[in-house]
Order: C-alpha cells, then sequence, then structure tokens
C-alpha cells in the first residue's frame, strides 16, 4: 500500500511569513507558490513474510496558477492477506496526479488536494481473489498537515482515499523536537481496501537534515494484517526542499 510523508519544509517557509502578523488575503495568496514548492519526497518500507513498498514524488507550484500545488506520486508494492484460508499475495503499481490547496501558520500547515489514481495489481495464486486483480482508476482524496503544541511538541497527521478501489491510508504521529529540525515519536497507521486490511504502530524519528534542504527519517513497529501473523515494519523517508 502505498505511503507518503507531508511536507512540512516547504509549508514552514510559509509560516515563516506569517509570523509578520496578518496578511492581505491578495498577498497571502501571491506568497504561496513561492513558498509551496518544489518539494521532492521518496521512501521504503518492508515488513514480515516479504511485504515491501517504495514510492517517490514531486509537489509544489508546478503549474503557473496562483494558490495550488500540484503533486505525482508513483509507487510499487508488494503485500499479503488472508482470504478464505488462502494467503493472496499482491504485487502491483500506482501512481497519482493531484492538484491540492496549502495553507501555513506560525504554528503548522495543512493540505487537501484531489486527483486521478491509477493502480494495477497482479494476484497470485492465480484466480484466489479476482476482486482485487487487474488495472483500475480512482478518485484520490488527500488531506494531511502539523500542529505544534505546548513546547516542541506536534501532531502530525494524513488521511488518503481513493475513490473507485475503495482503498485508504491513515497516519498520525505524535513528535517531540529532539534536536534542530528532527522529530521523534510513536505513529499508529491504518491501511486497506474492502479486502485488506492492516494496522500498525511504532517508533519513528524524521527530519533529520543530511544535507541543505535534505532530510531523513526512519520509522520502525509492529503490523498485523488481516488474515496473517503478526510481523515488524520499518523503513526510512527522504525529502528534499527547494
Amino acid at each position: 500500500m502505498m505511503a507518503y510523508r507531508g511536507h512540512g519544509a516547504a509549508c514552514r517557509r510559509l509560516a515563516a511569513i506569517l509570523r509578520g502578523g496578518l496578511l492581505p488575503l491578495a498577498l497571502l495568496l501571491a506568497s504561496l507558490p513561492a513558498a509551496a514548492g518544489p518539494f521532492l519526497f521518496g521512501g521504503a518500507s518492508l515488513a514480515g513474510g516479504g511485504e515491501r513498498s517504495e514510492y517517490a514524488g514531486i509537489t509544489g507550484n508546478l503549474l503557473p496558477v496562483p494558490f495550488l500545488t500540484q503533486k505525482l506520486v508513483v509507487s510499487d508494492y508488494h503485500y499479503k492477506y488472508g482470504a478464505n484460508g488462502t494467503t493472496v499475495s499482491v504485487n502491483g503499481q500506482s501512481a497519482e496526479a493531484a492538484l491540492g490547496v496549502q495553507k501555513g501558520w506560525a504554528t503548522g500547515w495543512a493540505e487537501a488536494s484531489v486527483g486521478a489514481r491509477y493502480r494495477y495489481n497482479r494476484v497470485s495464486p492465480e484466480g484466489a481473489d479476482n476482486r482485487s486483480d487487474g488495472g483500475e482508476w480512482g478518485v484520490a482524496l488527500t488531506v494531511l498537515g502539523q500542529q505544534e503544541f505546548a513546547r516542541n511538541w506536534a501532531v502530525n497527521g494524513i488521511a488518503s482515499y481513493n475513490f473507485g478501489p475503495k482503498a485508504y491510508w491513515a497516519r498520525g504521529r505524535l513528535l517531540y523536537k529532539v534536536f534542530g529540525e528532527a522529530w521523534a515519536g510513536v505513529e499508529f497507521i491504518k491501511h486497506g481496501d474492502p479486502f485488506y486490511h492492516a494496522t500498525q504502530g511504532g517508533l519513528v524519528v524524521t527530519g533529520i537534515a543530511i544535507g541543505k534542504g535534505v532530510n531523513l527519517g526512519f520509522f520502525g513497529g509492529a503490523k498485523k494484517t488481516a488474515g496473517e501473523p503478526r510481523a515488524f515494519y520499518g523503513g526510512l523517508e527522504l525529502s528534499k526542499a527547494f
């Protein structure tokens, strides 16, 4: 299943502008494109039983349209689930193109986007679950954001629903700033579709600066997929802000 992180670095640029006081709406919209792009992101995760996923994308003001952001994401994945006493294995790829709106403030940011998503799955054993097999288009709705509170604490969340395949992916994180722009904390994730459901949770460290505008993160924990035994999962996330 596809998973991707929020683009806090780009939004924090907009938040820095807003710290100077309330701006007229026209000035806010004029400043948003410069603050919102471009932003490259990617990551990979592994789980027990050979499950894996990789993704890469770009977001920002790629078109000359005020206040709108654009997003392109591709992913590759392999997962398993139990169905009618059989372990079903799915290999697939997906691609998404979306338009969104983005807003930042002194202590956080938020974004909402909608776009077209296409996925193509290959199911084995052949005929085990034809409902998940082949290609399918959908309309993807995604919301994400982050809000800081108290001192050095933040909540971060993302939720995406793909109309058509009826696939969903949601993640919440509770974070504490440990050094620089790096955060550490816990995460909880739910994802699936009408035939596959998984729950996972663990620890995360994100926002580790490893170069100009480049951030690295790590995560890991335990995962439970319907019809399958519990397993460990882990992975990394990488982003580059321009």
